[in-house]
């Protein structure tokens, strides 16, 4: 009797001593919901992203070979610099894409830490996109949220190029 009470006892201070109270329940990753898509609504059969000056295997961000009229992607953005170079290979054609942008650390809590939250106040690009259009500047944690018709910026490719 006293071992199974010794037993249950162990049970009973096991369960309380796993406390779940040191977990980190909110997202600290901030990444941009970013669209690609083809003016006169030619499919985008292969996509490849790559960061800037990041050309090793290991450093490819998107490497989708599924043919889709519009693409959706989270892409990173710098902790490091103000702005973020992508190298976008589209159905065989790259093209380069810049985006400014400003950034602030917010404390999310003592388990999680902290996120960076950003601003995004510019782009350029190559001949080949047609155009950019950003439908919300803010990049936080939440925006990977975001439901499939919304993201941060669209990219548009020229559909003679691509």
């Amino acid at each position: 009797m006293r071992f199974s009470l010794f037993i249950i006892s162990l049970l009973i201070f096991g369960m309380v001593s796993c406390n779940d109270g040191n977990r980190c329940y909110d997202s600290v990753d901030t990444l941009m919901v970013t669209s690609f898509s083809v003016n006169g609504y030619k499919s985008i059969k292969t996509m490849v992203i790559n960061g800037v000056d990041r050309n090793d295997v290991g450093d490819i961000l998107v490497n989708d070979t599924d043919s889709a009229l519009t693409k959706r992607y989270p892409l990173p953005l710098s902790l490091s610099a103000d702005s973020t170079g992508f190298v976008l290979k589209a159905n065989g054609k790259k093209d380069t894409l810049y985006i400014r942008h400003t950034m602030i650390i917010s404390f999310i809590s003592e388990n999680c830490g902290f996120a960076p939250n950003y601003v995004i106040s510019g782009f350029r690009y190559t001949k080949g996109i047609d155009s950019v259009k950003i439908s919300d500047t803010k990049v936080n944690p939440n925006s990977i949220l975001k439901k499939t018709n919304d993201q941060n910026i669209s990219i548009y490719f020229n559909s003679a190029a691509h």
